[in-house]
């Protein structure tokens, strides 16, 4: 007998245009566990006058409240923040770039082979596409820099070529933004170059996404049980709360917690069969920071960031017995940060009563997330002596919101940004 198993559990997530209603194209959502799904309780039989049997109960109203916790990722997990903050203003950020390292001068006749065109070196006069072999690798690479920068070819013109250290032929994108990323690079072994890709890479997006929008997006969620092809399609979801915990070391997952409006039937496929499947590129809690106005923290051993829409069911009448929708209310940001009593940093700022300037943030190669809150207020704290190991102090602290956004949370990588439009 086939029995439904986590590990080939499946989670699609698309945002409705109509809230409740589900759309046709769904993206495959890597997940850590989820608890979604309708709960119907049962309302306790209160007749008398009946004897002493109890009468069948009644049914209550239907609930769909659950928890994703998703890995914070660069590329997927800019949908959740999305659900959380609305969509953001996407902005092209990084140029992408490549390195040829040479090893030694090229031979006669080898090629490399820049965005599909074919170069080749010569020993004697070049013409088109050649460069000369000159005395040095220094001198061949600066004919190179010449011929490549000079080329009237579209494709080789889109990108600026010089020579590093004299063993180095150095592209990078003239425009920055992911579309540089398909640049492609391909070395004869004769051209004694090597590459640490096929591809440029490097060119990025920067999405914002800021707090107090008045508006924010629902979504469908189906969670696909492929081992008994059973899937189950929640619909009405939004995001009411998120909750990232960081630490020294170990995986680095966020908490999304839901209000849906209700759960169809199961179904034997899923909505959609050809669902996209982005990359996953996980951040890890070792590449975290903590940051004081715009200094890193030193002595942090842990913290917990925790953002809130307050959403407020509305329960009304209705023969379903679901809820009509989830408005937000005031947004909320809080958190933590733990620390070993050495620095006077937080102290002072929490004494004086000072609003600070705080931020989290993780980085992996040139993708990066990171959540700015301008104006933080740090509580007095003490200072527990349990034992002789180091004095450690929490700070509990409240974001504001008065002079701006309370919460920005840049997403920095190589996605479009209708990916989260």
């Amino acid at each position: 007998m086939t029995r439904a198993r986590g590990a080939n559990a499946l989670l699609g997530g698309a945002f409705e245009t109509v809230y409740g209603t589900p759309p046709a194209e769904f993206l495959r959502l890597p997940f850590v566990s989820a608890n979604l799904g309708e709960e119907q309780g049962l309302l306790e039989d209160d007749l008398l006058g009946m004897g002493r049997e109890s009468q069948d109960p009644d049914y209550d109203v239907i609930v769909n409240d659950g928890d994703v916790v998703a890995p914070v990722d660069s590329r997927l997990f800019g949908f959740w923040l999305k659900s959380m903050f609305a969509a953001p203003v996407t902005t092209a950020s990084g140029a992408a770039s490549l390195d040829l390292t040479f090893s030694a001068q090229p031979t006669d006749t080898s090629t490399i082979t820049l965005a599909g065109t074919v170069w080749t070196f010569v020993s004697g006069s070049p013409s088109g596409n050649q460069i000369q072999i000159a005395g040095t690798l220094a001198l061949t690479l600066a004919a190179a820099v010449t011929a490549l920068n000079g080329s009237a070819i579209g494709a080789i013109a889109a990108a600026t070529y010089s020579a590093v250290g004299g063993t180095k032929l150095h592209i990078v994108f003239d425009t920055a933004g992911p579309a540089g990323n398909a640049y492609t690079v391909v070395v004869s072994a004769g051209s004694r170059a090597t590459i640490p890709s096929a591809t440029l890479t490097g060119g990025t997006n920067a999405h914002v996404f800021t707090s107090g929008a008045l508006v924010l997006p629902s979504m469908s969620l189906e969670i696909g049980l492929s081992d008994i092809a059973k899937y189950f399609m929640n619909f009405g979801c939004m995001s009411n709360q998120m909750k990232i915990a960081l630490a020294a070391k170990g995986k680095l997952n966020a908490t999304m917690s839901l209000i849906c409006q209700g759960e169809l039937p199961a179904t034997s496929a899923a909505a959609d069969a050809s669902e996209a499947v982005a990359d996953v590129f996980r951040f890890a809690q070792a590449t975290g920071s903590i940051k004081k106005d715009g200094v890193e923290l030193g002595d942090i051993t842990s913290g917990n960031i925790a953002a809130s829409n307050n959403l407020d069911k509305i329960e009304v009448i209705r023969r379903d017995m679901r809820i009509a929708g989830a408005d937000p209310a005031k947004f909320m940001a809080s958190g933590d940060v733990s620390a070993r009593f050495g620095d006077m940093t937080l102290y002072d700022a929490a004494t004086g009563k000072t609003p600070i300037d705080l931020s989290y943030g993780w980085a992996r190669d040139s993708h990066s997330l990171t959540f700015d809150l301008p104006r933080v207020f740090l509580p007095r704290t003490k200072r527990p002596i349990t034992g002789p190991a180091g004095i450690q102090a929490q700070f509990n602290w409240q974001a504001s919101g008065a002079l701006g956004h309370a919460m920005t949370a840049t997403l920095v990588n190589d996605q479009p940004g209708t990916l989260y439009a």
